[in-house]
């Protein structure tokens, strides 16, 4: 098969829509596939075997890490030349419009992937009429393509509840031979949080507003016992240095066996975001034998289990604190630990991308049939 993989983020930005990207594409190679990237802004040129073309955009003074693309010239004689099965779009805003749109003209099947809530964001940033003339455009996007890939049944659901029409279930994978408990370097990566003697804290996250990260602050403010580690990069990450007391430090980004090892090293993860669709990062942290403290909405209300796997707070995310009190004092840590690991056991990449694959097959088929029709 060839697909056409059009991504709104992707490297050198690393954030879930990078991840996943990243996650495919070895895949696919795997597999026999072809594949071919669309990305704004600068960046690598190939990933995996597969050429990456760049598309110029420009910065957002409501976002300043995001690269919006509203034209992307050439894309449709690239496209018409790599001749793709399916166009796969990664979290799509501006460039999956020019995707999609071009997509349509050459009469192929559009598979949008939502893994950002742009509603929320929109909210978050703007106000509500903002987020009005988002859900609009949002929808209008997806429901002009063949079929929308939520990540869990509840998004799926409440995507259905704004209106979104074919919409389906496509869940996330985790690789648990990288994210487990008990890595050798995990003593090395104790070093990484502040000292004292108290419980090792852990978020992985973008450092943008949306994120709940003024929560955290809140937190070890009021829970000078506690060290708190925070791994990742974003707008937000001057503001947090100037903002966070001398228990919680900010580790920039880290990535594959030195994230991994940090996983392995803490005591409990802490995700206080309550605008997520998913939450990779809940994944690699239960994968590693953490119980999570989060909010009990989007992807951590669906992946968290209350009391067997993590502690969830109501959202917005107010009663954060006591959770996290809670979970720092339960004897019952290590044991959901490992029912956490337990539970995604089985969500491996190859499982979720096969079973794409298979329904992506089932798509070319379909458009083929209807055009010899």
């Amino acid at each position: 098969m060839r697909l056409a993989i059009v991504s709104q983020s992707f490297l050198p930005r690393v954030n879930g829509v990078t991840r996943t990207v990243m996650a495919l594409t070895p895949h696919l190679h795997q597999r026999g596939h072809e594949a071919i990237l669309f990305a704004p802004g600068e960046g690598v040129g190939e990933h995996d075997g597969f050429e990456v073309v760049r598309v110029r955009g420009i910065g957002t003074a409501l976002y300043p890490d995001l690269t919006i693309s509203p034209v992307a010239p050439g894309m449709h004689r690239r496209l018409r030349d790599f001749d793709p099965d399916i166009v796969h779009l990664a979290s799509p805003a501006a460039l999956g419009v020019c995707g999609a749109r071009v997509a349509r003209r050459l009469h192929l099947p559009v598979a949008a992937h939502y893994q950002t809530d742009l509603l929320a964001y929109a909210r978050a940033y703007g106000g509500a009429a903002l987020a009005l003339v988002a859900g609009a455009a949002e929808r209008r996007l997806h429901n002009r393509c063949t079929v929308t890939y939520a990540p869990t049944p509840a998004m799926a659901a409440e995507l259905r509840r704004r209106g979104f029409e074919r919409v389906r279930v496509s869940g996330r994978g985790v690789d648990t031979m990288l994210f487990r408990p008990g890595r050798p370097g995990a003593l090395e990566a104790r070093r990484l949080w502040p000292a004292g003697t108290g419980p090792l804290v852990l978020c992985v996250c973008r450092l943008a507003r949306e994120k709940g990260l003024d929560r955290m602050i809140r937190l070890a403010r009021a829970r000078p016992d506690l060290r708190f580690l925070v791994v990742g990069t974003g707008p937000l990450a001057d503001e947090l240095r100037r903002a966070a007391p001398s228990t919680v430090r900010l580790a920039g980004l880290l990535e594959g066996d030195a994230l991994a090892d940090t996983y392995s090293a803490a005591d409990v993860f802490l995700h206080p975001a309550s605008t997520e669709t998913f939450g990779q990062v809940i994944q690699e942290a239960m994968a590693s034998g953490l119980p999570v403290v989060g909010v009990r909405a989007g992807g951590a209300g669906w992946l968290v289990e209350e009391g067997r796997t993590g502690f969830l707070a109501d959202p917005p995310g107010d009663g954060l604190g006591e959770v996290l009190a809670a979970a720092v004092s339960s004897a019952d840590l290590p044991a959901m630990g490992a029912v956490a690991r337990r539970a995604v056991a089985g969500r491996s990449w190859a499982a979720v991308f096969d079973a794409l694959l298979e329904d992506y097959t089932a798509l070319v088929r379909g458009q083929s049939d209807r055009a010899a029709a």
